[in-house]
């Protein structure tokens, strides 16, 4: 049985992340802080942590930074009260492999938690190329722009914005657009201005 750690300081939190870890067949894990959550990833060795931002002591981004010293490709889902681009890019390059944010309904949890289950054991080794559409589509995806936005923007339809959306995501293996945008400026695909 899949172990899936959740750390997070809110007991409420703890238990409805256990109640949907535990409903979709994974063993869930709990810890309160980072020191405790480091204790249990060494005695447990979980398959995915969902990790949240703001914890007491030591915050949710040097948690995941130890995480990484300890074994880097474990899967972290970080989890957030606020969404800020800057603090999802900074989780990606830390390693987190996405970032959500609360309030998240159970379909929408669950959905991470399968991708991330599923990727654990994948690699992706070749180079990505995306079109010159497609950069333009990740910078305004970057600037917090709606496909809506962007379509007007580009002088494109909304659906053909969707097209090559879907296709960014795809090429860089990602499961939403912040997580797209991360990855794309870690890599360098798109320019951090």
């Amino acid at each position: 049985m899949n172990k899936i750690l959740i750390i997070d300081d809110d007991k409420d939190m703890q238990s409805i992340l256990s109640d949907i870890v535990d409903s979709e067949g994974y063993r869930s894990i709990v810890a309160g802080n980072g020191r405790k959550a480091l204790q249990q990833i060494r005695k447990h060795i979980p398959d995915l942590i969902l990790l949240d931002m703001k914890l007491p002591g030591m915050n949710g981004m040097k948690v995941l930074e130890k995480i990484k010293n300890i074994d880097r490709d474990l899967k972290v889902l970080m989890l957030t009260g606020y969404g800020d681009i800057k603090d999802a890019v900074q989780a990606i390059k830390l390693g987190a492999f996405d970032y959500i944010t609360k309030p998240f309904d159970n379909d929408e949890i669950v959905k991470h938690i399968k991708n991330a289950m599923q990727s654990r054991n994948c690699t992706n080794g070749r180079d990505i190329v995306l079109s010159l559409r497609e950069r333009e589509v990740l910078h305004w995806l970057k600037k917090g722009k709606s496909s809506w936005d962007i379509a007007a923007i580009l002088n494109i339809s909304e659906r053909t914005v969707y097209f090559h959306v879907n296709n960014i995501m795809q090429k860089l293996n990602a499961v939403s657009r912040t997580q797209a945008v991360a990855i794309a400026l870690e890599k360098g695909l798109i320019s951090t201005e």
